[in-house]
Parts: structure tokens; C-alpha cells; sequence
């Protein structure tokens, strides 16, 4: 892969608070891949937020790729990270993406090249900051739980399966920690806030 200097991050979110687009939000999940279906369907408290970070994702990798992306297109492996197929068919060199809520927040970080994780965690207590960056760097790398102890926090990011990362705090979501970690540098980050009615649009 040829390297890249710098790159702009795509973040895009929303907020759960208002009214739910449940038409919009039942075509969604009707177009998404067999086994994320049967999850949505199956914990029917969390189906919002899952919905909604698919619906961002799309969003993302959209301004990312150039080019419209379908709800099949997007791969959610058990136990493993998420991504876009066409990326993986292309020996893993296309967009990365990551997707985290809590509370009211949801949110989707996107990147042209190289590993993009995203955390955010709702709560003002000084360890949730240490905790959204170190989530972030497991999502990066595609790592569960099981690893956030193996996790290194540095000064400027983080090492997680022998990647180093760097760290992106942000202040966007009022009374939640988050934190964007990536493998390459960034130039820009774009953030964008929808509403429902505007993440849902057809």
C-alpha cells in the first residue's frame, strides 16, 4: 500500500433523543445482512442504536468511497470487526470504519486508509476518558474485551497488537468522554451531526 501523509477522518452522529423514524428504521433493517437481522430483531431495547450506527456507517463510507453503499455490503462478523466487504475483497487496502453509543450518543468514524476506532462513553468521570480511548484502540484493531488489559496507553495514543495508534479526543457528545484512534495520521477531522429524520432519509 502506498503511504499516506495524512488523510481526513469522517466522524458522523446523532442523537437518539426525538422521534424515531420507525418506517425508515424497519426498511433499514429489512435490507441488512441475515445474522445482523436476526439481531436486531432479538434485542429490540438495543435496536435503535444498532440501527442508527449502521444508518451513520453507510453515511460515512459514502462521503468516504465517492459512492453509494448498500446495507449488504457491510460485514458484521461475530466476535471479529466490522467492515466493508468491497474493502476486505481489496486484500483490506479501502475504508475502515467504527461504530460506538451510549445513552443518547451513537457515532460513526470512517477513513480512506488504514485502522479507525471510535468510543464514546456517556458519564464525566475522569476514568471513562481512559477507558473511550482504550475501547477505541480495541476497536482499530479489531480486538474484543478480552484484550483492553493489553492494551498500552501512551502519551499521544496507543499500542494495541503491536500497532501503534494515535489518539483524537473529542469533545462533540455533552457529558460523554470520546476518542477516535487511528494508524495513520490525520490531516482533518469532519464531523457531522444528523438528525433522525436526516440519517434515515431514503
Amino acid at each position: 500500500m502506498q503511504a499516506v501523509e495524512s488523510q481526513t477522518l469522517i466522524l458522523y452522529h446523532t442523537e437518539l433523543r426525538g422521534q424515531w423514524p420507525d418506517a425508515a428504521a424497519r426498511a433499514l433493517a429489512a435490507q441488512l445482512p441475515y445474522a445482523k437481522r436476526l439481531e436486531v430483531a432479538a434485542h429490540a431495547a438495543a435496536a435503535p442504536a444498532t440501527l442508527a450506527g449502521v444508518a451513520l456507517a453507510l453515511h460515512a463510507l459514502e462521503h468516504v468511497t465517492g459512492t453509494p453503499i448498500a446495507p449488504r455490503e457491510l460485514a458484521f462478523p461475530d466476535g471479529g470487526k466490522p467492515h466493508l466487504i468491497r474493502a476486505v475483497a481489496a486484500a483490506g487496502d479501502g475504508p475502515d470504519f467504527s461504530i460506538s453509543h451510549s445513552g443518547p450518543w451513537v457515532g460513526c468514524a470512517a477513513a480512506a486508509h488504514g485502522l479507525v476506532g471510535f468510543d464514546v462513553e456517556v458519564g464525566t468521570e475522569p476514568r471513562l476518558a481512559a477507558w473511550a480511548a482504550r475501547e477505541a484502540a480495541l476497536k482499530a484493531c479489531g480486538a474484543g474485551l478480552a484484550e483492553a488489559r493489553e492494551v498500552e496507553l501512551i502519551e499521544a495514543g496507543a499500542r494495541c497488537r503491536g500497532v501503534t495508534l494515535a489518539a483524537l479526543p473529542l469533545e462533540l457528545f455533552p457529558g460523554a468522554a470520546a476518542c477516535l484512534m487511528t494508524s495513520l495520521p490525520v490531516g482533518r477531522l469532519e464531523a457531522r451531526a444528523l438528525t433522525l429524520a436526516e440519517l434515515f432519509a431514503s
